[in-house]
């Protein structure tokens, strides 16, 4: 599978643009799914200036529309279904990369990356304590 590595200044450039293509004027508060989606939504929220609301979280209505976002989109299911929850809030729907390329952010373990369901016990405490 083909890879590209996203640094932060590339992943803010990207983000950047396509947040100013998108109509945000009424958007009052920021949110997404995962991992990926709450790293941009932070980024965003400090960007625009509107409160991170966590996924999954009500979208209070004064706040107005809701913006949902993501690093990265491969099927757009997972933003489609952000956005069917999130619909009484009129939601706005931005991602910065398309997939594939598979995009490889700059904050994430190298990979192949394992995660915690297929790792034994010892292992999980072993990778989560701190190097001194």
């Amino acid at each position: 599978m083909q890879t590209q590595r996203i640094s932060e200044p590339m992943f803010r450039d990207r983000f950047c643009q396509r947040l100013n293509a998108a109509d945000l004027s009424q958007v009052g508060s920021v949110t997404g799914p995962g991992r990926s989606g709450a790293v941009a939504a932070v980024y965003a929220s400090h960007m625009l200036g509107v409160p991170f609301i966590p996924y999954g979280h009500p979208i209070p209505s004064h706040l107005g529309r809701v913006l949902i976002v993501d690093t990265a989109r491969e099927t757009g299911q997972t933003l489609r279904k952000a956005e069917r929850r999130y619909a009484y809030a009129d939601p706005v729907v931005v991602f910065a990369f398309d997939e594939p390329p598979r995009v490889i952010f700059w904050y994430e373990a190298p990979k192949p990356q394992t995660y915690r369901h297929e790792l034994a016990e010892g292992e999980i405490r072993a990778r989560h304590c701190c190097a001194a």
